[in-house]
């Protein structure tokens, strides 16, 4: 997997997960103290998040790491 193809999976996921749970992108942007550019770039694979920020996605959806990685 190339490094544009693991962001759009790691961020399609993450839209996934959120509209699984009916939140918008304001409410994950508020929850984590996000802007909601920020979270809208990373859940269209446009933006090269750190460590630290996809540690705080997955800690707030209680999800591994892995669970975003994976295509679906």
């Amino acid at each position: 997997m190339d490094e544009k193809s693991l962001l759009k999976t790691f961020g399609f996921n993450l839209k996934i997960e959120r509209m699984k749970r009916k939140m918008s992108q304001e409410n994950v942007a508020e929850a984590l103290n996000f802007s909601t550019v920020y979270v809208s770039n990373v859940e269209s694979g446009k933006h090269n998040i750190s460590l630290v920020n996809a540690l705080k996605f997955c800690n707030y959806y209680g999800m591994p790491v892995e669970d975003f990685l994976k295509e679906k």
